[in-house]
């Protein structure tokens, strides 16, 4: 997988909730020029009408909005928050936040297969959670 850069791996502590999480993942792709400011905004309103859609497996989100809604560049970012971040509904929280940032339909589908194949194997899934470092975090998805 090469869509993702050191520099866009993070660990927090917590976030006050699933929208602050969001714009906490998605601020090293901001920060970087892969995605515009509203990027983030249009992943929680897509998720306001949608509903939880960036939920894909037990403790994982998927933060993502079409191209069109401000992607610069592909990229994804990976963070890991100590604690559960609850998305309103029982047993749907997430620790771990890959944000996907496509240029296009094709690749877009492309590293939602890439990163499902990756977080499909439930050892890779508990270690990336218990992630000591940035370091070690970007090494799972390498």
């Amino acid at each position: 997988m090469n869509l993702l850069k050191l520099e866009n791996v993070q660990i927090c502590d917590s976030a006050k909730d699933w929208k602050d999480a969001i714009r906490i993942a998605a601020a090293p792709l901001e920060e970087h020029g892969y995605v515009e400011p509203r990027y983030k905004e249009e992943i929680i309103s897509n998720v306001e009408k949608l509903g939880p859609y960036i939920l894909i497996a037990e403790n994982i989100a998927l933060p993502h909005a079409r191209p069109e809604q401000g992607v610069l560049k592909p990229q994804i970012g990976v963070t890991l928050f100590r604690s559960p971040v609850a998305f309103g509904r029982e047993g749907s929280e997430a620790q771990l936040f890959v944000t996907l940032a496509a240029k296009d339909n094709d690749s877009h589908l492309d590293a939602l297969v890439s990163i499902s194949e990756l977080l499909s194997d439930e050892d890779r899934v508990d270690r990336i959670l218990a992630a000591q470092s940035i370091e070690e975090l970007f090494n799972y998805f390498e």
